[in-house]
């Protein structure tokens, strides 16, 4: 990864390839999202719940493989999915922090030079003829500005889901079609049990707050899990039909 900061004037003459943003995911067993795509995410994804391995915070993700580094929607050349995360459609574009003493840490607009969809040969370009923006750029930003905003609503329902002690360690003893025994460890969940014995009042102040339909909506990804185990399955399948072709 090369991050810089964005200059219309020094990067102007950039061009994003548009079907090769999702190909820095096709190794992301894990992808953050924020609160306000938990109701898309959950009709194909089980939404977890992991520790930020320098802050040891807790965030949400999406979990797309079982094993690291593993996307089992993945094709090889794009992402099999209806909703694809915010933070893959950004790409290659990222939030940064400005550190001029005179920024006091204002946001500033970053790209990774390194990324696969930044190449010569791209349709989208980053600003127009006349150095304004690209509506390409502009449809960028506003996805960054998703991201920005919902950073303090995520943060704000970790912190409610904290409080009531609602997270656990999620424990998943996973056996394949063919025998192979499976553990996806350190990822947490939504401890149902504690969630149903929540006080009336307990839930009226999450309904209050938005938070109980979030809820929900991790409960309902939960189910996600065995299409991954079938996308698993289904993997070693062909892996095997083509390593007995080959042979």
């Amino acid at each position: 990864m090369h991050l810089v900061e964005l200059s219309r004037s020094e990067h102007g003459q950039l061009r994003i390839c548009a079907d090769r943003v999702e190909v820095g995911s096709a190794r992301q067993h894990l992808i953050p999202i924020v609160v306000a795509e938990f109701r898309k995410a959950a009709i194909q994804y089980p939404i977890v719940f992991a520790k930020h391995p320098d802050t040891g915070r807790f965030a949400p993700y999406v979990l797309s493989g079982l094993g690291l580094e593993e996307n089992l929607f993945w094709t090889g050349t794009q992402l099999d999915v209806a909703y694809v995360p915010l933070n893959v459609r950004r790409q290659p574009f990222y939030v940064g922090l400005d550190d001029a003493p005179e920024a006091a840490g204002a946001n500033v607009l970053c790209i990774d030079l390194d990324h696969p969809c930044v190449d010569s040969s791209g349709t989208r370009t980053i600003v127009n003829a006349d150095g304004s923006d690209s509506a390409y750029l502009k449809e960028m930003l506003a996805i960054l500005g998703e991201l920005v905003a919902g950073k303090t609503a995520t943060e704000q329902f970790i912190a409610a889901v904290l409080s009531l002690d609602l997270l656990a360690p999620l424990m998943l003893d996973i056996v394949l079609d063919d025998g192979t025994p499976l553990q996806v460890q350190g990822l947490y969940g939504l401890d149902e049990e504690k969630f149903r014995q929540l006080e009336p009042a307990e839930i009226t102040r999450l309904w209050q707050a938005g938070d109980l339909d979030l809820l929900y909506a991790v409960m309902i990804s939960t189910g996600q899990i065995f299409n991954l185990i079938r996308l698993k399955n289904q993997r070693i399948t062909l892996a095997r039909a083509w390593q007995g072709n080959a042979s």
